[in-house]
């Protein structure tokens, strides 16, 4: 590993992978795949599984000569944002990934880029590969702001041209976020329920503790670009509507941060 690491990542600090899963193994070994090739600088991943059936541990499993693996299971599916908590307390590292498992990185060194460019600037907080400038004061983003280096163009739109980019707001598909925020913030808020707006929230309660968010250009695609979880038959099951629960947590966010919303970032 030592001899594949660029000058510029020689000193930077390890980080936690956190990555919730249920079921989805082929999606989540392209994603795993994907960060066990392109990532040089130290990493344990944090793997936190809601309920999947045996071949998910089975996979990891068997990769464990791969990769310092901390595996934590739920018998009954608790839902990403309860799971991905799990996986912050258990995280070891001064940064802290949080990746979804249809997320799959292209770069080299995709981490140790993020990390130097947060490790030279003290006041970011949080650091995405996708993210909006500017959230509306009903707790919508607005997309046309969308800042990215994924391999999705033809349905997000243009990618960046800039290095790095401040945002209001960074998308949770991917995201690093340093411990000392963490601790401040004590992770992701519950009160959302199973998902959405919860990636919303830590970044404006980043913003509220003297933090910018950013987001880097790194080059990764979203395979399930548009919710492979969503599709889900099970998903279904757990949630009933779906777009009812995001309209809820719309609100919620919007009477929360009523001081601060609308909010654009330059």
């Amino acid at each position: 590993m030592g001899d594949n690491r660029t000058d510029s990542t020689l000193s930077v600090c390890g980080a936690s992978i956190v990555i919730a899963v249920w079921n989805q193994l082929g999606y989540t070994r392209l994603t795993v795949d994907s960060i066990l090739k392109n990532t040089n600088t130290p990493f344990e991943l944090v793997i936190v599984d809601n309920g999947s059936k045996p071949n998910v541990k089975a996979y990891f499993d068997s990769i464990r000569g791969e990769a310092d693996i901390r595996y934590i299971r739920n018998e009954t599916n608790l839902g990403p944002i309860r799971a991905i908590n799990q996986g912050l307390g258990a995280a070891k590292y001064p940064y802290i990934a949080v990746i979804h498992n249809d997320v799959v990185v292209f770069e080299k060194d995709w981490l140790g880029k993020i990390i130097v460019v947060m490790e030279a600037d003290p006041s970011i907080g949080i650091a995405g590969i996708a993210g909006r400038k500017e959230i509306l004061k009903t707790g919508c983003v607005n997309e046309a702001s969308l800042r990215h280096n994924l391999q999705n163009e033809e349905d997000l739109g243009p990618m960046m041209r800039e290095e790095v980019a401040g945002v209001a707001v960074v998308d949770g598909l991917c995201f690093v976020i340093k411990r000392e925020l963490l601790d401040k913030v004590h992770g992701l808020d519950e009160a959302f329920g199973y998902m959405h707006c919860y990636d919303l929230d830590i970044s404006l309660r980043s913003i509220d503790a003297g933090y910018r968010n950013v987001v880097v250009k790194i080059e990764a695609m979203h395979v399930g670009n548009g919710g492979r979880t969503r599709n889900m038959k099970g998903y279904r099951e757990i949630v009933k509507d779906d777009y009812g629960l995001l309209k809820k947590n719309c609100k919620i966010l919007a009477q929360r941060w009523r001081g601060m919303l609308p909010l654009k970032v330059e």
